[in-house]
């Protein structure tokens, strides 16, 4: 329960914040730029998590280190939710992003090293629960907007979640030396580990170039009004709960995972190349729920597979996959940000094109050179 909860929480953060970030800029005057440098606090404080998680889980052990992440990030959200200015909401997002990284760092390392042999099927799993946090967030961002309680107060469910897990779980320690953690030490991951990461990383860009940036594109193209669109991106969303749902079933076994990392690119970008092209609000949400079935299970097929590079080294190789994810929600938000401030958006949103061809060959590639044992 503690795993699954922690990480719909951090879900909800994470897909609350694109719409939050569109109607924060919208209340205050800001540019895409300044926006898009809230995503890049937020995975700047990604990337300070990755850097510092082994230290951090060799420090404290998996139990402090899991709470202490649970309380960084309620306290993340409550400062977006109270901030009225880039002093206090540059910061929050940096919070956010060190301490809700780490948080689902922990989950997700404890279930692979709990299921080594069903690795694929219990992150797949893991995350579709989250999932429904992740419909969930946009949704309800957008249908507060204009209300009595404001469209700040979505950030609160999340809040109240990991308060409530508090309450329940804080007497239930968890395991702190499993075989997967003793064996965790100094070393140089191998070449197949980064290949795959490089893969992570690419899918990672995608993902986050269409939540940060759909919104802005719907607004830009059909004249939605960022409160319409931020709510019609629930589509993409829910696409996600559906893929995962179905991609749960898919993956019976380990070996599959480059097979439907391949499947889910390609239908990731059918839905990304009609979403571009459509001038109609139906066509538009009809490719966000395709686009959002492909991109479903990218994450953590693609995690799954680098990790199956280094099973006996999982929470390290999970605090490294997650440095690489960091760097490409940076960069990918960043990018976008800068180029829809000089070209517009509808131009700039070109860039995920290349962006999934180049994951496409990393994926082809990591799968070529894993076809000995390493394997996933």
């Amino acid at each position: 329960m503690l795993g699954y909860t922690s990480l719909a929480a951090y879900a909800y953060c994470l897909y609350a914040l694109a719409p939050f970030l569109t109607l924060l800029r919208r209340d205050l005057g800001f540019s895409y730029l300044v926006m898009s440098l809230h995503s890049t606090a937020f995975a700047a404080g990604n990337l300070l998590s990755g850097l510092l998680f082994a230290r951090a889980l060799r420090l404290l052990g998996r139990h402090h280190l899991f709470w202490l992440s649970a309380l960084g990030t309620a306290l993340g959200a409550a400062l977006l939710i109270t901030g009225t200015g880039t002093a206090l909401t540059f910061p929050a997002a940096a919070l956010l992003g060190i301490t809700g990284l780490m948080l689902q760092t922990s989950s997700l390392a404890l279930l692979s090293a709990h299921h080594p042999h069903h690795r694929d099927r219990a992150l797949v799993e893991a995350n579709a629960g989250a999932s429904l946090a992740a419909v969930l967030a946009p949704a309800l961002t957008g249908s507060l907007d204009g209300t009595a309680l404001g469209w700040r107060t979505g950030m609160v469910l999340p809040i109240g979640a990991l308060a409530l897990l508090h309450l329940l779980g804080r007497g239930r320690p968890l395991p702190e030396h499993t075989p997967a953690v003793a064996a965790q030490g100094p070393g140089r991951m191998p070449g197949i580990f980064w290949l795959r990461c490089a893969a992570l990383g690419s899918v990672a860009g995608i993902e986050f170039g269409m939540v940060f940036y759909g919104a802005q594109l719907l607004d830009a193209r059909l004249d939605l009004g960022i409160s319409r669109a931020a709510t019609l991106m629930t589509l993409f969303a829910l696409g996600i709960l559906i893929g995962r749902v179905v991609g749960s079933r898919l993956v019976i076994g380990q070996g599959r995972a480059p097979r439907l990392l391949l499947g889910s690119l390609l239908l990731t970008a059918v839905g990304y190349g009609t979403f571009w092209l459509s001038h109609s609000t139906v066509l538009a949400g009809a490719a966000l729920l395709v686009a959002g079935c492909g991109v479903a299970n990218l994450f953590p097929l693609a995690f799954s597979h680098a990790i199956a590079a280094v099973p006996e080294r999982s929470d390290v190789g999970a605090a490294r996959n997650q440095f690489v994810v960091s760097a490409a929600i940076m960069a990918a938000p960043l990018a976008l940000g800068a180029l829809s401030d000089r070209v517009g958006v509808s131009s700039a949103f070109t860039m995920l094109g290349p962006l999934i061809a180049a994951a496409l060959v990393l994926v082809s590639l990591g799968a070529r050179d894993g076809a000995g044992p390493a394997a996933s």
